[in-house]
């Protein structure tokens, strides 16, 4: 269509420059035509005057009475109307005229004018010689009688090439109109058929685009893969859903449904294998509401229910039930069969909002609280969870700019040597002052930033920091105060952890002999292979490694032969230390020859408890609550005895 439209475009101009020149041509045929036939009307005058020259002479002894003077008058009139016509006849003829005459060989026609015009000119001299008595009456008889003559044959012989010419001029010219005729005709033919070919093509075209319109439509409002209405038709659904509540005063609810296991299924058999599951998934869903609900794919894995008005609370339980058991149902996607769970997350209209973003939302939250409570099932929306769950997200939000706005400290509490009462190492504990003055305790935001992935950063950033103090105190004298730095488990599963923590070392040229990592005893998974290839690079570049909060975990003796740890560090829990846990792990680790700390020491009666069980080390408040780096003595001891 393009090329048949640029061929138009190229056309239309050559079209009117034919139309144009075909005007002209017209134009030039009338007056060629016309030209032509002056010829004619020439030599039609020529032979009237001649006629009326041989009515003037034929009586000759009347004309010249002797009696009488002569009145040539009228005779010299004659003649010089009978010359008007060729002077007329050569002036008019053009030089094309003259070309064409010689192609057809009616030149004669000039040869005649000159002859006619010489005879007037002789004759109308004579006329003046008779006049001034120079001739005689019979010479100008004579004179005029042959004068006569010739004219009379001259139009005799002008008739036929003027006939001639004037046939041809007008043979050519209507050849020259209908050829023309014929050429445009043709020309407008194309153009028609072209334009109408275009005009076809359009329509055509309007065809394909409102179809093209309406599939896009389909499209905006519909999900390609399992045909269900998408997310943009959503908000829409929602508010005809609260329209047709608020009329009838009654309640409706969002369901918002995640499949638990989608993203496994995903990356161990694919995303065709997916594709297949959500399809499946989506007829189930569809299948396990009333015919009067709705359901909708929000996208990836996660379609939700918006549902039709009811009366008792207990009709929404039986359609979130019906979900949880039709998704549970086995799926066949490869030879063996599958099974896939869902959490669903319920929010009622207008208890728990009154518009689609209110409802949306707390749908959503109330589907986390699912997942978090263990999966398959579904959870109503509930105000406090969501106060929380709210408090996590503001939490993560905030930890994107703590370490850029300098909201990080760290505190640094002794490691006590229960023998002597000397401070042999510290401990780095990382506190949290928001831009807006909240403290926020480890305990709340370290989790989260673990399950956000910001851990990475800010355990770079403790990493830096700790190594740096130890630094600082080591060239103050504390040459073998040691700083204990507690990682987390995503740091260890991070290949290049060693590496960095040698660089920093090797920067600060600190002996990795003084620091010691800590690891949570619930954070020790010896299946992953990343994380126990980290300890052995930690304990082969120089570093100790401590065992923390351990009886509180797992409490697999295995891993300790496993895994190079140095010390254990028995939790706080088990204090005050008069107790068979604390007394059995100090045993344990003396026959296993790892050095043991004793956390959250408070009293002096526990204190000399751990000393008389040979526990090598202690912490806590009896001897030092955490404090900024300022206000650290490295050098104190303690005094019990």
């Amino acid at each position: 269509m393009t090329l048949t439209n640029r061929g138009i475009r190229k056309a239309l101009p050559f079209l009117t420059l034919i139309f144009f020149l075909f005007s002209l041509l017209l134009v030039w045929s009338f007056f060629t035509l016309n030209h032509s036939n002056y010829f004619h009307q020439l030599n039609i005058r020529h032979f009237k005057h001649t006629a009326e020259l041989s009515g003037l002479i034929s009586a000759p002894i009347k004309l010249f009475p002797t009696e009488e003077p002569l009145n040539l008058t009228r005779i010299r009139q004659a003649i010089l109307d009978i010359r008007t016509q060729p002077i007329e006849c050569l002036e008019k003829t053009l030089w094309s005229d003259r070309l064409l005459m010689d192609l057809i060989g009616t030149g004669s026609i000039i040869t005649i004018c000159e002859n006619d015009l010489r005879v007037a000119n002789e004759t109308l001299n004579a006329l003046r010689s008779y006049e001034n008595g120079t001739i005689s009456i019979q010479a100008i008889q004579a004179q005029l009688v042959s004068a006569q003559s010739k004219f009379q044959y001259n139009s005799i012989k002008f008739e036929h090439p003027v006939e001639k010419t004037i046939n041809v001029i007008a043979s050519l010219t209507i050849g020259l109109i209908i050829l023309s005729s014929i050429i445009v005709l043709l020309l407008t033919i194309l153009i028609s058929r072209a334009v109408s070919t275009v005009l076809t093509n359009k329509e055509a075209a309007m065809k394909a685009l409102a179809l093209s319109e309406e599939r896009n439509k389909q499209l905006a409002y519909n999900d390609s893969l399992t045909g269900l209405p998408n997310r943009n038709s959503l908000e829409r659904t929602i508010n005809n859903a609260i329209a047709k509540s608020a009329r009838r005063n009654s309640q409706f609810a969002v369901m918002f449904i995640d499949l638990d296991q989608f993203k496994d299924i995903n990356d161990t058999l694919g995303h065709t294998v997916g594709d297949t599951l959500l399809v499946e998934m989506a007829k189930r869903i569809a299948h396990a509401v009333r015919e009067t609900d709705s359901v909708v794919r929000f996208g990836g894995d996660e379609f939700v229910a918006v549902t039709d008005c009811f009366e008792e609370i207990e009709i929404i339980d039986a359609i979130a039930h019906r979900i949880i058991n039709t998704i549970s149902e086995p799926v066949q996607l490869t030879k063996i069969e599958s099974y896939i769970t869902a959490s669903i997350g319920i929010a009622c209209y207008p208890q728990n909002g009154v518009n689609s973003t209110a409802l949306l939302k707390h749908a959503d939250t109330a589907m986390y609280q699912a997942k978090n409570a263990g999966k398959n099932r579904y959870q109503p929306y509930d105000k406090l969870s969501a106060t929380k769950q709210n408090r996590k997200l503001d939490i993560v939000n905030q930890l994107h700019h703590a370490i850029d706005n300098n909201e990080f400290s760290l505190a640094y509490q002794p490691v006590v040597k229960l023998a002597d009462g000397s401070i042999v190492s510290s401990e780095a504990l990382l506190r949290w002052t928001t831009k807006k003055g909240e403290t926020i305790g480890p305990d709340e935001f370290i989790p989260i930033a673990e399950n956000s992935g910001q851990i990475i950063d800010i355990g770079n950033w403790v990493l830096q920091q700790a190594c740096q103090q130890c630094k600082i105190w080591h060239d103050a004298g504390a040459t073998h105060h040691a700083m204990a730095i507690n990682v987390s488990s995503h740091q260890l599963k991070d290949p290049q952890f060693s590496k960095r923590l040698s660089d920093i070392l090797t920067r600060l040229s600190l002996p990795a002999a003084l620091i010691h990592i800590e690891i949570t005893e619930n954070s020790i998974i010896t299946e992953d292979k990343k994380s126990v290839a980290t300890l052995h690079e930690l304990s082969e570049l120089g570093t100790r490694l401590l065992l923390d909060d351990f009886g509180t975990g797992y409490s697999c003796l295995s891993y300790l032969k496993d895994l190079p740890f140095d010390v254990l560090k028995i939790d706080k829990s088990f204090m005050p230390a008069n107790n068979t846990i604390a007394s059995t792990i100090i045993a344990m680790g003396h026959e296993l020859n790892m050095e043991i700390i004793a956390e959250g020491i408070e009293t002096e009666m526990c204190y000399k408890f751990l000393k008389n069980l040979k526990c090598q080390y202690g912490q806590g408040y009896l001897f030092q609550k955490p404090v900024p780096a300022s206000e650290f003595d490295t050098f104190k001891r303690f005094n019990f005895d």
